[in-house]
């Protein structure tokens, strides 16, 4: 593989810029990691990382340590780094944390949320139906329950989800891989839900936002069986 082809799926990457290295390759490979190209578990050994991405050691190791931080990948007792493996206990953990979360946020969005709130998230659905890959709708997916969670303008909850956000992105894009294998219909389901959000949201009303919340995030809870198998 030439140091231009940071993926494993061999497609050609163009050079980094030396003037955002630790950035570009932090990006990089928290998109290839979140995307399955670097599976849980996987060691990433610095000197290889530097040598295909024409970078030298320091921007690698900074990016690392950046992951690290968001429970991306862990390092060992010898400093090794490896992909992080999410347990069956995390997957839970995260279940629940959303469930406290995002319910109480969507009452907040209800009474918030402003015209170009809604017009974000029309964009976003737009976007969605648009999308040519998984990692695309995963992506998608993220950036939509971003917007609504900013569209509450709760300072302490929208800090609260941007804690939970790296793992949850991780274990979301995992999720819909899972999901795809099985039902060949992620796109469509995410697209449905997101409307009913939005139609709901627009609603004003509180409670049955709440509830409808509440029940898009427990009816992925079937779906923990399938991630704690991959663990």
């Amino acid at each position: 593989m030439s140091i231009d082809q940071f993926s494993k799926g061999g497609a050609a990457q163009p050079k980094l810029k030396r003037q955002t290295l630790t950035q570009a390759v932090e990006s990089r490979l928290r998109s290839e990691i979140i995307q399955g190209v670097y599976e849980p578990g996987t060691m990433l050994s610095e000197p290889v990382l530097s040598s295909e991405l024409g970078v030298s050691r320091s921007p690698v190791r900074e990016a690392l340590l950046i992951l690290e931080r968001d429970g991306i990948v862990e390092f060992d007792e010898r400093g090794r780094t490896r992909v992080a493996t999410m347990t069956a206990a995390d997957f839970e953990d995260l279940y629940l944390l959303r469930l406290a979360v995002e319910p109480m946020v969507a009452v907040h969005a209800a009474a918030q949320a402003t015209s170009a709130d809604y017009a974000a998230l029309e964009a976003n659905m737009k976007a969605m139906q648009n999308t040519k890959t998984l990692a695309e709708i995963s992506l998608l997916d993220m950036e939509f329950h971003d917007l609504l969670v900013a569209s509450s303008r709760r300072s302490r909850l929208i800090a609260t989800w941007r804690s939970l956000r790296p793992s949850l992105e991780l274990w979301l894009a995992a999720l819909h891989r899972r999901h795809e294998q099985i039902t060949g219909r992620v796109k469509e389901i995410t697209i449905d839900s997101h409307q009913e959000l939005i139609d709901t949201l627009r609603s004003g009303d509180g409670a049955s936002i709440e509830k409808l919340m509440r029940g898009h995030i427990e009816g992925w809870y079937q779906w923990l069986p399938e991630m704690n198998e991959l663990c």
